[in-house]
């Protein structure tokens, strides 16, 4: 299947053929995170994640936002939100964003649809879909699901029949998949937030998973003697 057809499973909502080419940019950083995130052996603990993982993934998530604000069309120059830029720094206060582009105030010309540069139908290895995954920490199926919904969200934007940029309400709703990325983050990641995990699970014990405690299959070792 070639880069552009529908999606499958999670991405199965996303319209992968549309006109803005500037939507295709806003969702490269957003890749790029994905592919952090899933590259991150800490996301293999399913005790969580530390402080570096999680301030690692907020940096990326930054650049994301910034992208957001860069292609949206905003010629009173309205405040876009700056609170995600500004969540690594506690004592920063709310000021008005950096412009966006230039070239949003006058008529442009009308572009042709193009087909996005992302094959969300599993043929990438750099993108899997959720089947393709083995995901056995709960942080890791959060925020995988969070940043899904957001790359699905960006391609069913209205402002997708645009040539360029978005409008400043199609931008606040990106802007709302991001706070909530950055929730999950905050709230689930970094060591305060890590629990003891002890045990191996049962489909990883080198064993088998009869030899697991707890299981029907499981013997004591010993050989009855039979008369």
């Amino acid at each position: 299947m070639p880069i552009g057809a529908p999606g499958q499973e999670q991405f199965r909502r996303a319209i992968t053929t549309l006109r803005n080419l500037h939507i295709a940019a806003a969702l490269s950083p957003l890749f790029t995170m994905r592919t952090e995130l899933l590259a991150n052996d800490e996301l293999s603990d399913r005790g969580g994640v530390d402080d570096p993982t999680r301030d690692h993934l907020v940096t990326h998530l930054v650049n994301c936002d910034r992208w957001r604000r860069r292609v949206t069309h905003n010629p009173d120059k309205e405040d876009l939100g700056d609170k995600i830029e500004k969540a690594i720094d506690a004592n920063a206060t709310i000021d008005i964003g950096e412009n966006p582009f230039g070239g949003d105030d006058v008529q442009n010309q009308s572009g042709g649809l193009i087909d996005l540069p992302y094959a969300l139908d599993g043929s990438d290895p750099d993108i899997p879909l959720q089947s393709q995954l083995k995901l056995t920490s709960t942080h890791a199926v959060v925020l995988i699901g969070a940043i899904d919904k957001a790359i699905v969200a960006w391609t069913r934007l209205n402002s997708r029949d645009r040539t360029r940029f978005i409008t400043r309400y199609d931008s606040m709703r990106v802007y709302g998949h991001y706070q909530e990325i950055l929730g999950y983050l905050r709230s689930f990641g970094g060591d305060a937030n890590r629990v003891d995990v002890a045990q191996v699970l049962p489909s990883e014990e080198p064993l088998g998973p009869d030899d697991s405690p707890n299981r029907k299959a499981e013997t004591s070792g010993r050989t009855t003697t039979s008369t």
